[in-house]
């Protein structure tokens, strides 16, 4: 069978830090105390003094604003939401306040609610680093890179050494495959820190998808270095090393990624794939299996498992498996054209069906815009089952025409379907 890695996007925010004389218009005792502990980094204390503050004057915004920001901090986002709350009702044009308050909503993942903040703390303070920060990362996720970027410049316009603004942005160019640009922001995190294991991660996942192997196996042996009882950077070096050709290494970097999480998906799906290459079927599948019992709608699991069914001589049970996930991923290539792979040229009587392979095949190139050689290759093998030599030779030559930078082996491959077409005869696959 003709037979794709997503960089989680992590919110790692730091509160900005307390400078001296940040509270405003003091007035009592108990706000200078709170004031001092934050100087000294007593937050406990500056709670404390804080709680007095407010039950002296319960309308005090500062000290509302700060006892929130400081659970805000904490993690303790339950206490810091009311104390936000009364602050921006008592301050309505205090930007912070409404930074700080989508910070939290953000972290309790109600992104509207965050946004809106956000939006609002930029409307007061449109230079607001933290509501800038914050907001970059949401767009992010929420797939709007553009905007995220614009956020996230001007943030580091503001504080060009922010390491997790720069950790964001980085993050946003590798899903935008702005591969370069993404270095130059990790290589300044491990600049300012070289002891920085998430930009050697994120450094090592740049040159990893730029297809620098090398230099990406390199970043995560800095990574495993640091972080020697992490599963995680062990299955990350795995997949850089099968990508330099080296199948065992690979394999025992998996192995030891699940010594030390037997759970780690990256890793099960990792070893999954080389035992599928190895024909290792049984085994395959059961890694196939387990990363869907924790993540049933994984894609690679699904497909990686649809192909093992295939490799294995299961047809019935990969045309099920090709079926049900071109419904669950209208908007993925890869599983329309494997499905219409298998029905155009399938080696069991019976199960193939030209004109569904045709169907399956033309939406796949749409979802590539007819430039991706291995799905034209499906699409004249399903018009030469459904009859039409024609329309079988003029996508097998176009398919060819756009093989150029395949191996030799592929291009070859390509090429000598065309004769069979030409003689009106269908391709069909043989199963080793």
């Amino acid at each position: 069978m003709k037979t794709r890695l997503v960089l989680a996007l992590a919110i790692l925010i730091s509160l900005p830090g307390i400078s001296p004389g940040a509270i405003k218009g003091v007035e009592h005792d108990y706000l200078h105390e709170a004031e001092q502990a934050l100087r000294d980094h007593n937050e406990d204390a500056a709670l404390k003094a804080l709680d007095s503050a407010l039950k002296e004057n319960p309308d005090e915004p500062s000290a509302h604003f700060w006892r929130g920001r400081i659970y805000a901090g904490k993690g303790d986002f339950d206490k810091a939401l009311p104390d936000l709350d009364a602050a921006i009702k008592l301050q309505p044009n205090n930007a912070d306040a409404f930074a700080h308050r989508g910070y939290v909503y953000q972290k309790r993942h109600a992104q509207d609610e965050a946004l809106a903040d956000f939006n609002q703390a930029l409307r007061l303070d449109p230079g607001n680093n933290l509501a800038l920060f914050c907001r970059g990362l949401l767009l992010g996720e929420r797939g709007d890179t553009k905007a995220a970027l614009g956020d996230l410049d001007a943030a580091l316009s503001a504080n060009p050494d922010n390491p997790e603004a720069l950790h964001s942005r980085g993050q946003i160019h590798v899903i935008r495959q702005e591969w370069d640009a993404a270095m130059k922001d990790f290589d300044r995190c491990i600049e300012l820190d070289p002891k920085d294991a998430a930009a050697y991660t994120g450094r090592g996942g740049a040159h990893y998808l730029k297809g620098e192997f090398k230099d990406a196996v390199a970043d995560y042996n800095k990574v495993i270095e640091m972080q020697p009882k992490e599963a995680r950077p062990l299955a990350q070096r795995g997949y850089a090393l099968a990508g330099l050709g080296d199948k065992d290494k690979a394999l025992a970097d998996f192995e030891a990624a699940l010594k030390l999480d037997p759970k780690d998906s990256a890793a099960l799906l990792g070893r999954a794939e080389v035992r599928r290459v190895d024909k290792k079927w049984n085994q395959a599948l059961t890694d196939y299996d387990a990363v869907l019992k924790e993540t049933p709608g994984d894609f690679r699991a699904l497909i990686g498992r649809a192909s093992v069914h295939y490799g294995a001589g299961d047809v019935e049970k990969a045309l099920s498996d090709y079926a049900e996930i071109t419904k669950q991923f209208p908007d993925e290539a890869q599983p329309f054209n494997d499905y219409a792979w298998l029905l155009a040229t399938g080696p069991k009587d019976g199960l193939r069906s030209g004109s569904r392979a045709v169907e399956l095949a033309n939406q796949a190139c749409k979802l590539t815009e007819y430039k991706n050689s291995a799905y034209l290759d499906t699409l004249a093998a399903a018009y030469a089952e459904n009859g039409d030599f024609d329309n079988a030779v003029k996508w097998q030559q176009e398919a060819v025409k756009l093989a150029g930078d395949e191996p030799p082996d592929v291009q070859e491959d390509l090429k000598s379907r065309i004769p069979l077409y030409e003689g009106k005869k269908p391709y069909r696959e043989v199963i080793k």
